[in-house]
């Protein structure tokens, strides 16, 4: 079945008729009702036909409250009704949609209706009763326009890397993780306890990234022990919590690196052709050598010749003072592309503790929920399908850590928290979306990044911010979005924005808000984004 855009269009009538007295003129009423309610609904079309069903004779007609119409968070559509004395009021449906009623009185209550996944058009059957056995049916008509619902809309990836210490990991632990909106985490298999943290991940809904590197520290596994390789991959592959297999960590594009890796990533595909093989890559500017003369083709050495399934790369930009690395978002944009070009995801990093262990005087900016959600909304505005917070448990030179090294949880475990409950709210608009143009109010990367009228589409006529934005254009499951994302941590901007037409925007609980034609200025708060869904 063809998907549809989001919205969901329902109209509820009630023909009230005699045998042959009149029938025309209701059926005449019941189609200019209609019409008009399609009017004031942008971009709907009405089924061809509009079939009422009627039982008996009765003078009831169901109204419905106009404000209602839309889709609220979760994908429901909720239908208002009012009848003029006592009945009772049920649904049903010919498919898998969902349909219940809200009676708040005897007259008024609500129609509520739940879009499954896969979607298809659907028609709801609902009827009224009147306590004196008179009873009416009525065919809702129903145009998909978004598949998703509460239970299936596709979360957004956020992992948590490197967890725990073996006696920090316990199953309370694992499940506090996955009620703070992660949805998988590092284990290193090289613990004693590996297979049980993987177990007890997957018991709280996690994944698993299995980190399989061994002696030779961060430059991973040995290429020539098959014997560990036939062994660990034999077991993890059998793993339904498995993610994939970590095989080294910001490695270089030297001649030597690269082939030596892909033999790694060969030999795990031969054994488990279905998960995929990660290597984690420096980012520009990076104090390894990254044997290359540019960034993009130390990017493109691990894509092209090392032939992996996916790219990710490390970066942590965000600086005490309250500023970010300049190159930030030209890694970001490299790696984006390059992920285009090979037709593979890419997966970025953000920075959930106050790392201060750099060769260098600049010292990174103590986490906060603004920090990291500018962080992760900044990283899949450009595409990435998967963000890492590193690091959930102190390591090395870091300090306020969301766990410490002795057990302990800190306020930077609350405020990923908040950030990640929050990106989760509208994570959807991001899983599986391409990005197509990148574009900075304010002060862009570059004048060609410049935010400028022709790059905006017909249903918005302007669009200005008075702070710092990012402005990122994507399309998913056959919807278009506008994210803008608010680039200072510290301070809110606005954003002024001329509709054409009407539209929705995607409120932080990812509600829908209905706009108008016209003008309004909208708030984007510190480090957080603004979604306008255009179609």
């Amino acid at each position: 079945m063809r998907r549809l855009s989001i919205f969901l269009f329902t109209a509820l009538a009630l023909l009230a008729v005699s045998c042959n007295k009149g029938m025309q003129q209701e059926i005449e009423q019941l189609q200019r009702s209609l019409s008009e309610l399609e009017n004031g609904i942008d971009d709907i079309r009405l089924p061809a036909a509009v079939t009422p069903g009627i039982e008996t004779e009765t003078d009831y007609s169901f109204s419905f409250k106009e404000s209602k119409y839309g889709v609220d968070a979760g994908g429901r559509v909720v239908v208002g009704y009012s009848l003029p004395e006592a009945s009772s009021v049920s649904v049903s449906s010919n498919g898998d949609w969902s349909a219940q009623v809200n009676a708040t009185s005897d007259t008024e209550g609500e129609i509520v209706i739940v879009v499954p996944d896969p979607a298809s058009p659907c028609e709801i059957v609902a009827s009224a009763t009147t306590a004196g056995g008179k009873s009416v049916a009525a065919m809702v008509p129903v145009m998909v326009r978004d598949p998703y619902s509460d239970a299936t809309r596709p979360s957004a990836n956020l992992l948590g890397y490197y967890n725990f210490k073996p006696q920090w990991a316990t199953q309370d632990n694992f499940f506090k993780l996955a009620d703070a909106g992660l949805t998988s985490v590092t284990v290193e298999c090289e613990d004693y306890d590996f297979k049980d943290q993987i177990n007890r991940a997957w018991k709280a809904g996690m994944k698993s990234l299995a980190i399989i590197g061994f002696a030779g520290g961060r430059w991973a596994a040995d290429p020539d022990n098959y014997k560990y390789l036939d062994e660990i991959v034999g077991y993890l592959k059998e793993q339904p919590g498995l993610l994939g297999y970590h095989i080294c960590d910001e490695p270089s594009a030297s001649e030597s690196d690269v082939k030596r890796l892909k033999r790694i990533r060969e030999k795990i595909e031969s054994l488990d052709p279905v998960h995929p093989v990660y290597i984690n890559l420096n980012p520009e500017g990076s104090k390894y050598s990254l044997g290359t003369d540019t960034y993009r083709e130390y990017i493109e050495a691990y894509a092209r010749d090392c032939g992996v399934k996916l790219i990710s790369f490390d970066m942590y930009p965000i600086l005490a003072d309250g500023t970010y690395m300049e190159r930030w978002h030209h890694c970001l944009s490299t790696v984006a592309d390059v992920s285009r070009q090979y037709g593979i995801p890419f997966w970025a990093f953000a920075a959930s503790c106050w790392i201060d262990n750099e060769s260098t005087t600049l010292v990174r900016g103590r986490p906060s929920t603004e920090n990291l959600r500018l962080q992760a909304y900044t990283d899949m505005a450009y595409g990435a399908q998967l963000v890492q917070f590193f690091t959930i448990q102190q390591y090395g030179g870091t300090t306020f850590a969301p766990i410490m090294l002795n057990g302990e949880w800190t306020e930077a475990f609350d405020y990923l928290k908040e950030a990640c409950l929050q990106i989760q709210k509208r994570g959807y608009v991001f899983n599986g979306c391409k990005v197509g143009k990148i574009r900075f109010s304010q002060t862009p990367a570059s004048e060609s990044m410049s935010l400028s009228t022709v790059d905006l589409p017909e249903q918005i006529a302007s669009l200005q911010t008075s702070g710092d934005a990012m402005v990122s254009f994507l399309e998913n499951r056959g919807n278009r979005y506008i994210a803008i994302v608010n680039q200072s941590y510290t301070s809110k901007i606005s954003a002024q924005v001329t509709f054409n037409e009407m539209v929705y925007t995607i409120e932080r609980d990812g509600s829908f808000a209905q706009q108008q034609p016209g003008s309004r200025e909208f708030t984007i708060d510190e480090g957080d984004l603004m979604v306008i869904k255009v179609k």
